[in-house]
């Protein structure tokens, strides 16, 4: 019988299914792409910021390390702090109509009483410029915004400028380019985001809040 037993226990054992394999072959993409897309850039740059590297005009200069005086210029120089505001503008310019478009278009296609129907399309149209790489987007906005653009163009052919306006020479030209880069990139994310976290609120909620009396404002 005790033979029996542990013939029967070997056999279960055999049958048995390893799932924890397949958990790491799931999250596998996940940090492989993370690794070649977002890490090992963020490495480059750290490794190259102890370099002289840069491009006047058509002329490069560098690559020449020069350890740790790109730190020291930043800070000597008094450049620290104007960088910080530039980042801190581009941020609130760009920050707060995402989050307002994000919000209402959240709100739009979680209704029930509006019934959008393919929402699933929407929501894959939305997102899809987060899928864009940044070198991609900002390729994409230099060519619309050159002095021979088309917004250029347009603007001129509507009368509302004599001749094209030098976006890239302009300082809010450029922080509102880098905005609206950040705007069109992680818009869609966000509403994403807002999405789960309105259908994750129980609907109950709301019909108690329609029967005491609450408005949709």
């Amino acid at each position: 019988m005790e033979i029996l037993s542990s013939d029967v226990k070997r056999v279960k054992r055999a049958k048995r299914v390893n799932y924890s394999k397949y958990g790491y072959i799931f999250i596998a993409p996940f940090f492989i792409v993370y690794f070649i897309f977002s890490l090992l850039p963020l490495l480059m740059t750290f490794y190259y910021s102890f370099f002289e590297y840069y491009h006047i005009g058509l002329e490069v200069v560098g690559p020449k390390f020069i350890w740790f005086d790109n730190f020291i210029n930043l800070f000597t120089e008094g450049r620290f702090f104007e960088y910080f505001w530039n980042t801190i503008i581009i941020w609130v310019v760009g920050f707060i109509p995402q989050i307002i478009v994000s919000l209402l278009l959240a709100l739009i296609f979680t209704s029930y009483r509006l019934k959008i129907r393919g929402k699933t399309f929407f929501k894959t149209v939305i997102y899809m410029p987060n899928l864009i790489m940044a070198s991609a987007f900002s390729m994409l906005f230099f060519l619309l915004f050159g002095i021979n653009g088309p917004i250029n163009q347009i603007l001129v052919n509507l009368g509302l400028l004599d001749e094209g306006f030098r976006f890239l020479s302009s300082i809010w030209g450029t922080r509102g380019m880098i905005a609206g880069m950040n705007f069109l990139m992680w818009f869609g994310n966000t509403t994403i985001l807002l999405m789960a976290g309105i259908n994750g609120i129980d609907q109950s909620l709301f019909e108690a809040a329609e029967i005491d009396g609450a408005s949709n404002c």
